[in-house]
């Protein structure tokens, strides 16, 4: 009898299912379900955390937004974020609800939306179901993604989530829908723009996955960028606010602190110019920029110079690469622009296992840097947790070069 069951429950459980194209069996099924819903149960005990940003900025925000009269206030100077999030903060206000709980319900929504983009990519590169899935659980159970949302009542994951939708387009060969995703991002948060090196590569050196066939971008699609961010500032200027300060806002936040790192184990912790130092340098923050640009043209350089076949994995490390070194070297980082990193790092785990170490390093090392803004506590030093960090971003660079070294060989002879 107990044999029979068994078979039964065998014969249930490897029954298949296919959902647009993808095939899961019920264990897959079932998996899924209590993964989204033990993600859940993960972030509702922290939903009554307040943190210092809640109580110092966003619930002033919500505060003045309801006093205004709900999306009346977008015409109002209420804070220094984008008129995306705005836009989201102004329609919540008119449910009568916690504004601490509706804020964190927005982040982690978006936290599903990304770890369904996850599944989406890694199926694309793949076709593998169970990598697919393994790759969402990862995303919603990554430390730093639990907190950013869920704790901290960040709203990094919503620019994250129409990022990894954009790279999810380049897989299926849309360049345009990319591109616009990317430009959606770059409405709520300017980090989006961390994202663009990949997408100049992959115009250099076109993606192509294991069907053969090649995925271009288009360089007349980069100008949907700026579309969406100023669509959406539209309404607030119209409602009275002014229109250099609606579109200027990004232009702002980029001189609110002049530390040049806060928090972010970083190149400029070799200086000391951490957040509170006394002292800041001057100029080696421009000097940062241009090092950014040099390195990823450097990159860009050596993939198109060597004529490299992109694939999926290659792309993914790329990614990663480009992101890693970007909030490495550019000034006025916050520990919670690594986020980027930690979701790329996820997907870049599942392709490349031998890999894990480094990738849960680098999320390991995201959390690190949270621990002295939220919890009040340092785990390392900036000096060292810098080397750390740059220690695991040459493991990824060593990976990827491996990586170029194999896809080479692919090529095909002329």
């Amino acid at each position: 009898m107990g044999a029979d069951m068994e078979r039964l429950t065998d014969r249930i459980f490897q029954k298949k299912i296919t959902v647009k194209g993808v095939t899961f069996t019920v264990f897959d099924i079932t998996f899924i379900i209590c993964l989204l819903t033990f993600a859940l149960l993960i972030r509702l005990p922290l939903f009554p955390h307040v943190s210092g940003d809640y109580s110092g900025f966003l619930d002033d925000w919500m505060k003045a937004i309801r006093y205004h009269g709900g999306l009346p206030s977008l015409g109002h100077e209420i804070s220094n974020y984008s008129a995306a999030y705005m836009i989201i903060m102004s329609l919540l206000s008119y449910i009568d609800a916690d504004p601490l709980y509706l804020l964190k319900s927005v982040s982690v929504f978006f936290d599903y939306m990304a770890s369904i983009a996850v599944f989406l990519i890694l199926y694309q590169v793949t076709h593998n179901t169970h990598k697919a899935i393994l790759g969402m659980g990862g995303l919603l159970l990554a430390p730093t993604v639990v907190l950013n949302g869920a704790f901290w009542c960040q709203c990094d994951m919503i620019y994250i989530t129409f990022l990894l939708y954009g790279i999810y387009y380049l897989c299926r060969g849309h360049s345009s829908r990319a591109l616009l995703m990317t430009a959606a991002g770059l409405a709520f948060k300017l980090q989006a723009l961390f994202i663009l090196p990949l997408y100049v590569i992959v115009w250099l050196c076109p993606l192509v996955l294991a069907d053969g066939k090649k995925r271009e971008v288009r360089l007349p699609d980069f100008l949907l960028l700026p579309i969406p961010y100023l669509v959406l500032a539209v309404p607030g200027i119209l409602m009275g606010r002014n229109i250099w300060k609606a579109i200027g806002v990004y232009l702002e936040q980029t001189n609110y602190y002049p530390w040049l790192t806060l928090n972010y184990p970083n190149i400029y912790a070799f200086f000391g110019q951490t957040y509170g130092s006394g002292y800041i340098i001057e100029g080696l923050g421009r000097t940062g920029i241009f090092a950014v640009i040099l390195l990823l043209g450097c990159l860009a350089y050596y993939l198109y110079g060597k004529k490299v076949r992109m694939d999926g994995e290659l792309m993914v490390t790329t990614a990663l690469l480009s992101v890693g070194i970007i909030v490495y070297c550019l000034p006025h980082m916050h520990e919670r622009y690594g986020l980027l990193i930690d979701v790329t790092a996820v997907v870049y785990a599942i392709l490349r296992p031998r890999m894990i170490p480094a990738a849960a390093g680098l999320i390991i090392s995201s959390l690190i840097a949270y621990m002295p803004y939220l919890f009040g506590m340092e785990g390392i030093p900036p000096l060292q947790h810098a080397l750390l960090q740059l220690a695991l971003l040459i493991a990824v660079g060593l990976d990827f070069h491996k990586q170029t070294r194999k896809v080479e060989r692919l090529k095909p002879k002329a």
